[in-house]
């Protein structure tokens, strides 16, 4: 009697342990754009309220961090009652630079992911999640009529969670932010920052996990809400008289743990 009572206790305490195990298993090396991931978690390519693109197959795995991140995003959406959403790269099973074909400079350690300014409503055909027609919310030196409140909302539901550290999108994207929550909190917009490009998508990123100490973070962006001097400098025009001075940017190295992780997939 001892003995079975002692072995159903122990039992389900040695698998709950190694549930929870595997759980955090995951582990990051390097930096957003030289790293890898040992153990990451492929994201599910759909759900009730989002759809994964299909055009770059295999892209779609995460830190756990990311994948809780993704989970909760898609709860806010639907309670907010914004449309489903849309999900683009994330990284590769043991992460890394995503190929010779990518345009991403990051994406090594699952833990930036794009979100397309399409919504997944009406519901995407696998042709057309394999060649998805964006919406542009910038066009040439101007917001598109597709800078809408639930594309705004979108982005502002992304950058509230506390793991969120950056979202990239285009200056003019963040000039209309900034006006658009004008007389509102906008202490999350200073995660929200401009950038080249991102016209059609923005790209989250998350800090790294505290269970991965070798995890490169970023440096916090300036506090503030950016809507100020910072975003105004993105559409000054050059001074040749007084060029920038050039910044010699550090060269970073693949971490010595990635050779056998990137080399075992």
């Amino acid at each position: 009697m001892i003995k079975k009572t002692l072995f159903k206790l122990i039992i389900p305490a040695i698998l709950g342990y190694c549930i929870a195990y595997n759980a955090t298993a995951a582990e990051i090396f390097g930096s957003y754009s030289k790293g890898c991931i040992k153990d990451a978690v492929a994201f599910p390519k759909e759900s009730a309220y989002h759809q994964s693109l299909l055009s770059h197959n295999g892209r779609n795995y995460a830190h756990p961090d990311m994948v809780k991140y993704l989970n909760d995003l898609i709860a806010k959406v639907k309670a907010a009652g914004l449309p489903p959403i849309l999900i683009g790269d994330i990284s590769l099973k043991a992460g890394g630079d995503l190929g010779p074909n990518s345009d991403h400079a990051s994406h090594n350690i699952g833990l930036d992911v794009d979100i397309p300014f399409v919504f997944a409503e009406p519901r995407k055909t696998p042709k057309e999640l394999k060649n998805l027609k964006y919406i542009y919310l910038v066009n040439k030196n101007t917001l598109t009529k597709d800078f809408t409140y639930e594309r705004a909302e979108l982005i502002r539901l992304a950058a509230s969670d506390a793991k969120v550290t950056r979202i990239f999108v285009s200056p003019l994207i963040k000039e209309g932010l900034c006006q658009f929550y004008a007389g509102q909190d906008r202490s999350w917009l200073s995660k929200v920052r401009p950038w080249f490009g991102h016209r059609a998508h923005m790209h989250v990123r998350l800090a790294c996990p505290t269970d991965s100490p070798y995890c490169v973070n970023q440096d916090l962006p300036p506090e503030g809400d950016g809507c100020g001097q910072e975003l105004i400098s993105w559409f000054m025009p050059a001074d040749i008289n007084h060029p920038l001075p050039k910044v010699k940017r550090q060269r970073l190295k693949m971490p010595v743990q990635c050779k056998s992780i990137l080399n075992r997939d």
